[in-house]
């Protein structure tokens, strides 16, 4: 008796693809959520371990440290930077904890004798720390190329105030004093906790500035149209080198200018103060690539994911560290 071998028609075939096409269109997008989940896990947990390396700098130094130290007026000689007559601040708070985060070698071999960019430092600046470095951030290891060349990019900076035009401009208030409208690690001066009179858990300390080198605006990179937008609107902190668009500091996580002073920005993402606080555009404003919002550490050590629809006023109140403000729960 003869036995013919059964094998599947191509119609069959067709449908069985189809089926599996169909399977993995449903599944994907919950892999995707699991990984974004992940990532901002990971983020949190990367910004919890700097928050508690600053509360172990505080312990042994009874202060915590300057978000900038030495003012904004150490020129960067040539050859180190592409930026003719630019200046920055002398060290940062993030260089100041190296011992803190499990990188002894080189807090050991740093010298704080000369400026963060300085020729002894060149080769740690260089270092890619992971711990600095948000794992949604589609630049992994991206390094300046414009303000000091070569410095390894980081993610993530202080807040180290409110500018009054937050208050006048977009609130609609009388600007507080300076004193009430400074950040958990203002600049140029040993902050001590007890300053911290909104309560830790109340105010923020670190936020996420994510994506250099590249400049971002609303979930795309800058186009050439918005940088001319940008610039018309007196703005002067992107610049074209070697035909991309880049921050003309803060790129690098030892650089003091990762640090940033809270505007809030327009609609588009293209002018300061206006109400979007969170995700506008990561030129020295909040910005993270998780949707919907960003990662903050607060003075107490424990770490926020804040929406990225927060209340301008309430944003400015979680912002400083003394204003005196009665914060609800976000």
């Amino acid at each position: 008796m003869n036995l013919r071998r059964k094998a599947f028609t191509l119609v069959e075939l067709l449908v069985v693809i189809a089926i599996i096409g169909i399977l993995i269109g449903m599944l994907l997008p919950a892999v995707q959520s699991v990984r974004a989940a992940a990532r901002r896990t990971q983020c949190m947990n990367q910004m919890r371990q700097l928050s508690l390396a600053l509360h172990n700098y505080e312990s042994a130094l009874q202060h915590f440290p300057p978000s900038r130290l030495e003012p904004d007026d150490n020129p960067i000689p040539s050859g180190i930077t592409a930026n003719p007559g630019a200046e920055t601040a002398f060290q940062s708070w993030t260089t100041l904890i190296l011992p803190y985060i499990e990188q002894s070698n080189l807090g050991d071999n740093f010298d704080f004798g000369e400026a963060w960019f300085g020729p002894g430092n060149s080769q740690i600046i260089q270092t890619q720390l992971e711990l600095f470095k948000c794992p949604a951030s589609p630049t992994r290891d991206g390094t300046d190329p414009y303000h000091v060349i070569g410095a390894a990019a980081g993610d993530y900076g202080t807040i180290n105030e409110v500018r009054p035009k937050v208050y006048t401009d977009v609130l609609g208030v009388v600007a507080p004093p300076e004193e009430a409208r400074l950040g958990v690690l203002s600049k140029l001066q040993r902050n001590k906790i007890n300053s911290i009179t909104d309560g830790l858990s109340n105010t923020f300390m670190l936020a996420e500035s994510a994506g250099h080198p590249e400049v971002w605006v609303k979930g795309n990179r800058m186009t050439d149209a918005e940088f001319e937008t940008f610039l018309d609107n007196g703005e002067d902190k992107v610049v074209r080198h070697n035909g991309q668009l880049v921050p003309t500091e803060g790129v690098g996580w030892a650089d003091p200018d990762c640090g940033f002073s809270i505007n809030g920005a327009i609609a588009n993402g293209l002018d300061k103060h206006g109400p979007l606080m969170i995700n506008a555009i990561n030129i020295s404003e909040v910005y993270g690539f998780h949707a919907g919002g960003a990662t903050f550490a607060t003075a107490d050590g424990s770490t926020q994911f804040v929406s990225e629809t927060i209340d301008p006023q309430a944003f400015a109140e979680r912002c400083t560290r003394s204003g005196g403000e009665v914060v609800d729960g976000l």
